[in-house]
């Protein structure tokens, strides 16, 4: 009877340890899984990145002429058409009262408003020239902007109309600033080198380099925490199911998407990022898994 008893009693103990070794594996599972759910991966590379200032604006011509007549009279004989091309000397028209009125700069006849027989009155507008190979454009830079604005710096322009891109190259900024909200903004301008099917009054977009790194750690910006001191680092695993480390990074530059790893980082590594899962998010997960 004895001896009965204590089988019993280390079949009881075996059964007990059996449970207690399933117990400590499933909670070691559902640790590991639920910090692998708390958690989603993100590999650094090498790469580089560059950044640019954004602008718009407006085309304007450079060089324009206006003519108006300068006495009551009537158009006796005109020289040109509309779009004709001229020279500066070039005759436009000639009146009744003997005066031939001539261009006063090259371009293109953009505006012919009198026709043989009209009668002008002192002032009135008869001819307008612009050279459409002298064209810049000026651009809205906000007060924090400024400081990209300098004389002989690039610029790549998009004229929206055309979805085409020109080179062009800064020439001055007007320093008298214009409040709007609660910024200041300020008008700088830049010559086009190519000119091709751009007309005046055309909208732009700009751009201008800011910053450039190249050869250097990338990382998502998703993956840099921010400790209390707004102090940028990173979660790196531990192994073993331990916590990940909080490991402190030193940034450069970062376009939004991605973001230069000064320190703390190398090309490859593996970063842990928080996934914002609740417990109950991660426990319905753990459900679906078994």
């Amino acid at each position: 009877m004895k001896s009965r008893n204590r089988k019993w009693r280390w079949i009881k103990w075996a059964l007990l340890l059996l449970a207690l070794v399933l117990i400590a594996g499933w909670f070691g599972f559902f640790s590991s899984s639920t910090k692998s759910a708390a958690y989603n991966e993100v590999v650094t590379s090498a790469g580089s990145l560059t950044t640019y200032y954004n602008f718009d604006g407006v085309v304007y011509a450079k060089r324009m002429q206006t003519i108006a007549a300068s006495a009551p009279d009537t158009v006796k004989t005109v020289y040109v058409t509309q779009n004709a091309l001229v020279k500066e000397g070039d005759k436009l028209y000639k009146t009744e009262g003997g005066e031939t009125v001539r261009a006063g700069i090259d371009g293109e006849i953009t505006g012919l408003y009198v026709t043989k027989g009209d009668v002008i009155a002192a002032g009135e507008t008869t001819v307008q020239i612009i050279d459409m190979d002298d064209l810049e454009v000026r651009l809205n830079v906000d007060e924090y902007d400024v400081r990209a604005i300098v004389p002989g710096a690039s610029a790549e322009i998009t004229v929206l109309a055309l979805d085409k891109a020109f080179s062009a190259t800064v020439t001055s900024l007007d320093k008298n600033g214009t409040a709007s909200g609660d910024l200041s903004y300020y008008t700088a301008r830049a010559d086009l080198n190519e000119c091709e099917g751009v007309y005046p009054g055309m909208q732009v977009s700009a751009k201008m380099l800011r910053d450039k790194a190249e050869n250097v750690v990338l990382i998502k910006v998703s993956a840099i925490q921010f400790d209390d001191y707004n102090q940028p680092f990173v979660y790196l695993p531990a192994g073993d199911n331990k916590e990940p480390v909080k490991t402190g990074v030193t940034v450069g530059v970062s376009d939004g998407v991605n973001c230069e790893i000064v320190s703390g980082l190398f090309a490859g590594q593996t970063v842990l990022v928080p996934s914002g899962m609740t417990m109950m998010q991660m426990m319905q997960m753990m459900q679906q898994m078994r």
